[in-house]
């Protein structure tokens, strides 16, 4: 699964990225992908344009995650090395697929579009950070989501051990389209542009309740032209990569169906660990986890608050979520809850 590095860095964690040459990174394995004309100073072609200045809390820290050094030479793309531990764990592991899956273990609290003839061009939110306790099997997330169909992409962190071999909070991607079923760039799919910012990288800084509030701001954004989903990181919207239309079959066309929200996930008949920041919400963003100015791009792309919602939980006794809005940080979403068992 490792490809050819041009040059090796190494993490205050641990990890090991291989810089590798833009055009053999594990995207282009994709079957669909063989005869590309992508580059590695592609930019989108026509993205909407965020409608005015983010609003913040003023407790609010933004954490932006690179390489150290400037990351990999020009040319290439940081792609996290993959060990025979990874794999072991991997394959000893259970691991939910998608929402729709319902996979026993898993419960979800999250704020959902209605079912309705919406049609999105993209979706986003700021996340508050957090480092719920995880062990063995366990996992914690916190993502949005876009799907039509069987195809869903996601973007959010985790605090996952069996994927990454600790217990930090990290930024991850998901695919599921097609024979693509994977995190990140286990399999291929997701095209990377970004020489300095890997998908996965830990997140130094996480909140801690009623002191300091640190927050990311991601987007999937959809190309206005070609219909290639970006993915676009930090208050100025790098633009890290794309999943391109190509290998798509629902998401070839707009998303019927957007998400925000948490997930976790405990072999059944174990105890479940915490959701957000492994608390019930009290109603105050200085300690609850949450999404805020949560947003979706519209089929004529214009930018706008996604009102037309609901919230849903699978398990109202163990995690909660809130569908607010807030007179200054917008569409509000409060969601968290305790370990059980």
């Amino acid at each position: 699964m490792n490809k050819p590095a041009v040059k090796t860095i190494k993490t205050q964690y641990g990890d090991i990225y291989d810089c590798v040459d833009f055009y053999k990174q594990p995207a282009f394995d994709h079957p669909l992908l063989k005869n590309h004309s992508f580059h590695f100073e592609m930019k989108p072609s026509s993205l909407a344009k965020r409608k005015r200045k983010q609003v913040s809390s003023e407790d609010e820290k933004p954490v932006h995650i690179g390489l150290i050094g400037g990351g990999c030479p020009v040319g290439t793309v940081p792609i996290r090395r993959v060990t025979k531990e990874d794999l072991i764990r991997e394959r000893n592991a259970s691991k939910v697929l998608s929402f729709a899956d319902n996979t026993l273990g898993a419960h979800y609290a999250v704020v959902r579009t209605r079912a309705s003839q919406n049609k999105f061009n993209g979706a986003g939110a700021v996340l508050s950070l957090h480092n719920p306790r995880v062990s063995g099997r366990q996992y914690s997330a916190a993502r949005f989501m876009l799907q039509n169909g069987a195809d869903t992409i996601q973007v959010g962190w985790r605090v996952d051990p069996t994927l990454y071999g600790d217990s930090k909070t990290r930024r991850f991607i998901r695919l599921d389209a097609g024979q693509s079923h994977c995190f990140n760039t286990r399999c291929p799919g997701f095209v990377h542009v970004r020489s300095d910012i890997p998908l996965d990288l830990v997140y130094p800084q996480i909140s801690v309740p009623g002191k300091e509030v640190y927050v990311v701001q991601l987007y999937i954004d959809r190309d206005l032209v070609n219909g290639n989903w970006w993915l676009l990181v930090g208050d100025d919207n790098t633009q890290v990569g794309f999943w391109p239309k190509r290998i798509f079959t629902g998401l070839a066309d707009m998303a019927s169906y957007a998400e925000w929200g948490g997930e976790v996930f405990g072999p059944p008949g174990t105890p479940t660990p915490g959701m957000g920041n492994g608390a019930f919400t009290i109603d105050d963003t200085h300690f609850d986890s949450y999404f805020r100015n949560v947003e979706v791009i519209d089929d004529g792309g214009r930018n706008i608050d996604a009102y037309n919602t609901e919230p849903f939980a699978d398990n109202n006794t163990k995690y909660k979520v809130f569908d607010l809005e807030h007179s200054s940080l917008r569409h509000l979403i409060l969601y968290g809850g305790p370990p059980s068992g």
